[in-house]
This record gives C-alpha cells, sequence and structure tokens, in this order.
C-alpha cells in the first residue's frame, strides 16, 4: 500500500517539474535563478531600417555599468530585461543595449566624463532614429551606474523624439557625486524619473557610506579589492561569478591607470565617486529590477490611457 502511495507520490512530483519545464514562463522563471540575457538587440531591425521591422508599443533602451559585458551586462541590464520581458504580457516590447562598440563601459569614461559621452552620443542617436521610424512607439531610457549618468547625459541628444520618452530609469545612479562638475540636462517634461538605490545595505554611490575609507589612493584600490575578494558569491547567477573575477582584475588594473584622477578626486573630496562596492551591483539580486519593471508598465499603461 506504501509503495504504491509513493511511487504515486513521486509520478506525481515528476509530471509537475515536466509541466513545469515546457511551461513557457516557468522555464523563463527557473532560468532566471541561473543567469540572465547579457544582451538585447530588439530594436536593430529598426534601427537598420529593414522593410520587415515591426515597432513596439514600448520601447527600452538601456546603458549598462562600468565592467559589464554584451550591452546589458549581467548584473542589472540582463536581470531587469528578462524581467520586464515576463511583466509585460500583452504589451509589445522592444529592447535594446547601447551599442558595446560606441560604449566600452571602462572606468575613464566614468571618471574622466562624468559618464560616457560616446555612450550618450550612441543612445540619443538611436533613440532619434528609432522614433523617426515608429512614430507610435514609447520610449523608456534606462542606466546602471555610469550608464545611469549616460542615460542623463543622453535626454541632451534626443531632441524632438523627446516628446516619445515616457520614462528615465536609474538604478543605484552616481549623479548626485557629479553634479557639482558635470552639467546634465534636465529631465523633459512629461518623462517620469524612475530612480532606485540599495538602503538597506546602502549603496555608496547613491547613499551616504557607512564605512571609512582609506585617503591614499593606492590603499584605497586595495581596499576596495579587499572587498571584493571577500564578496559572498551565494545569491550570485554564474555570468556574474564570472564577473566577480574581471572585477578583480579589471577594477585595480585600470584604477591603477587613473591614480592621477584618484588623487585628484581625493584632495577634491569625490572620493565617493570611486566607491565601486558590492552594494552598489545588488539591484539585479534584491528584486529592484522587479519593482521597476512593475513601475514602468505603470508609466506605459498611464501614458496610453492619457
Amino acid at each position: 500500500m506504501w509503495a504504491i502511495l509513493r511511487r504515486a507520490v513521486l509520478f506525481g512530483l515528476a509530471t509537475l517539474l515536466c509541466i513545469a519545464l515546457t511551461s513557457p514562463v516557468l522555464a523563463r522563471t527557473i532560468s532566471n535563478r541561473r543567469d540572465a540575457a547579457v544582451s538585447a538587440n530588439d530594436w536593430n531591425p529598426v534601427l537598420e531600417g529593414e522593410d520587415s521591422a515591426e515597432c513596439s508599443d514600448l520601447a527600452v533602451i538601456f546603458a549598462r555599468g562600468t565592467f559589464d559585458k554584451g550591452n546589458l551586462g549581467p548584473w542589472v541590464g540582463g536581470p531587469f530585461h528578462d524581467t520586464l520581458v515576463t511583466k509585460s504580457a500583452g504589451i509589445k516590447i522592444a529592447v535594446q543595449g547601447v551599442s558595446s562598440e560606441d560604449y566600452p563601459a571602462d572606468l575613464a569614461g566614468y571618471v574622466e566624463d562624468g559618464g560616457s559621452d560616446s555612450c550618450a552620443e550612441s543612445l540619443g542617436r538611436a533613440v532619434q532614429t528609432y522614433v523617426s521610424r515608429c512614430t507610435n512607439s514609447k520610449v523608456a531610457i534606462w542606466g546602471w551606474s555610469q550608464g545611469a549618468l549616460c542615460a542623463h547625459k543622453s535626454l541632451g541628444k534626443i531632441g524632438d523624439a523627446a516628446s516619445n520618452v515616457i520614462a528615465l530609469g536609474v538604478f543605484g545612479d552616481p549623479i548626485s557625486v557629479w553634479e557639482d562638475s558635470v552639467d546634465y540636462p534636465a529631465i523633459p517634461q512629461g518623462t517620469e524619473l524612475l530612480s532606485y538605490c540599495e538602503k538597506t545595505t546602502p549603496d555608496p554611490l547613491c547613499t551616504n557610506p557607512t564605512e571609512d575609507f582609506p585617503q591614499d589612493p593606492v590603499a584605497f584600490i586595495d581596499r576596495v579589492k579587499a572587498i571584493w575578494e571577500e564578496v559572498d558569491e551565494t545569491h550570485m547567477n554564474d555570468a556574474q561569478r564570472e564577473a566577480v573575477r574581471d572585477i578583480l582584475i579589471e577594477l585595480p588594473e585600470q584604477a591603477l591607470g587613473q591614480l592621477g584622477q584618484l588623487a585628484t578626486d581625493v584632495l577634491e573630496g569625490h572620493l565617493r565617486r570611486w566607491m565601486l562596492t558590492p552594494e552598489h551591483f545588488w539591484y539585479g539580486i534584491d528584486e529592484k529590477v522587479s519593482t521597476a519593471a512593475d513601475d514602468l508598465v505603470r508609466v506605459y499603461q498611464k501614458s496610453v490611457a492619457s
């Protein structure tokens, strides 16, 4: 009797697992726990003028953060993309990452320009081209970290397409530590700002840091590297774990190449600009991308209804 019942339970569990794995929504959810997209090029058919290109209801362009791979990156852009696709049922959505050829997402673009100028130019050009060919599409401009600064700067590069931009979305936006030296464009009327900052375990780039950092440039770099060496990788997917290894190489290497700028920023009280600590990378892990996706869908629905 018990043997028959146990076999029935096991058969039922196996059946449920098969259904889950073959269900598009559930399969995507399970997949998201392992990895997310690191690139998206849904705008390309429109940007390249293909005859068969279809316009979207909501066109989203995302600028990745410093050191990110692909054109979305594994930390925030990829998880945001996958979450938004899941939550936007009934909306024809197209997601595009800023061209990695135009925007290398290196430390130099961040510390020298306050957000890559070439990123802003590329993003603005893409928005203008898309809107010129899809005049009824709603557009949302997004960015994380340096990409948030790029997103802000791009608002000065979109011309008349600004009337189609319903939202500027930013994760871990460092604009507060750059506004005293960089003149960022104003947010257009009719564009809603959606901003997300990690405050529970504070992100130093959008909150006041809770830890004292060395003022000596080399010691500062060593301290940030040590923090990354100690980071808990438990909740990361495989792409994010690989990205940690890259950060441990690229951050100190690129920072040492910018020692003069770092020393200047220390003297001028701008050390917080350099605090690329793990908390700044958590937005794709701590459910903020889920909140952001819900908020964007709300803004889109509001724009359609008005």
